[in-house]
């Protein structure tokens, strides 16, 4: 019975605890920049299950994390016959809502892709990277802006598609 008793004690403790700490880690009123990387991370485990309509008519359930299904809509391919082209354009544009209606409106999302394959041994270590969508809106020109990165792995290798999160403050005037 005691130790009942010293396990739920020990429980609301911890909750109690943990409470406080969630509560006393975003103030209100703050600037967006401490707040970018934890949009950042939430974009890279948060997960959810997309649902769209295949080139057959038939409903496909697709469930990753939204990183995953954001580098997903990026490589996928724009070949193929007009129903393949079309099922990826429904994917993409489930994924597209999906993430959109998960941000605010001060905040975007740039999904950037390797424009050629990467070249492990390169000296420089640098890739040329092309733009393959973006979630969310422009900063306004006189906002200050912060970013947070998030690279995804994709096929074998070391190709990463990357994720460049924005948030910004209300525009200065």
């Amino acid at each position: 019975m005691t130790s009942t008793v010293l396990d739920v004690g020990l429980f609301l403790l911890c909750v109690s605890a943990s409470v406080g700490t969630v509560t006393g880690v975003v103030p209100t009123g703050t600037d967006p920049d401490p707040h970018v990387d934890d949009l950042a991370d939430r974009i890279a485990t948060e997960t959810a299950t997309i649902s769209y309509d295949t080139d057959a008519g038939h409903e496909r359930r697709h469930h990753a994390t939204l990183a995953e299904h954001l580098a997903l809509t990026a490589v996928v391919s724009e070949g193929g016959n007009e129903g393949a082209r079309r099922s990826e354009r429904t994917y993409r544009h489930a994924v597209s809502t999906a993430v959109e209606r998960r941000l605010d409106p001060r905040t975007a999302v740039t999904v950037r892709v390797p424009s050629t394959i990467e070249d492990p041994g390169s000296e420089d270590g640098s890739i040329d990277r092309r733009t393959a969508m973006a979630v969310g809106g422009e900063p306004p020109s006189t906002a200050r802006v912060w970013t947070a990165v998030v690279d995804v792995p994709i096929g074998e290798g070391n190709a990463t598609t990357r994720l460049v999160v924005r948030r910004w403050d209300r525009a200065s005037v």
